[in-house]
């Protein structure tokens, strides 16, 4: 039995053609990357991850394309910004406005 305050993780994948998609959910008590290249093991495709480091061996694997969640880049931008000199316009600055502008597009393309 496990402790009721331990880690677990719930690696969630979705696939299938649009009409018949399939999520299947796998439980597991470590988020080290041979869990993810197990799970992986014969995949090819994209894989969107956050930046955690132990999703870096998946992108060695051939055939796989490994993705970044646009939440989380955007987040690291809003960390930099934060340590750039007050009123000077930075790097931060000009990619978060290119994020802004996507998220814009995007909720444009919502209502289409």
């Amino acid at each position: 039995d496990r402790d009721p305050t331990s880690q677990s993780w719930m690696w969630v994948q979705a696939s299938g053609p649009p009409d018949r998609k399939v999520v299947l959910f796998d439980y597991t008590t470590s988020r080290a990357q041979e869990v993810p290249l197990c799970l992986l093991e014969s995949y090819c495709g994209y894989v969107m991850t956050d930046d955690y480091a132990g999703y870096n061996a998946l992108a060695l694997q051939p055939g796989v394309e490994r993705l970044a969640c646009m939440a989380h880049v955007r987040r690291k931008f809003v960390e930099a910004k934060k340590v750039q000199p007050q009123g000077k316009t930075g790097r931060a600055d000009v990619a978060l406005a290119c994020i802004n502008k996507l998220y814009g597009i995007e909720r444009e393309l919502m209502d289409v």
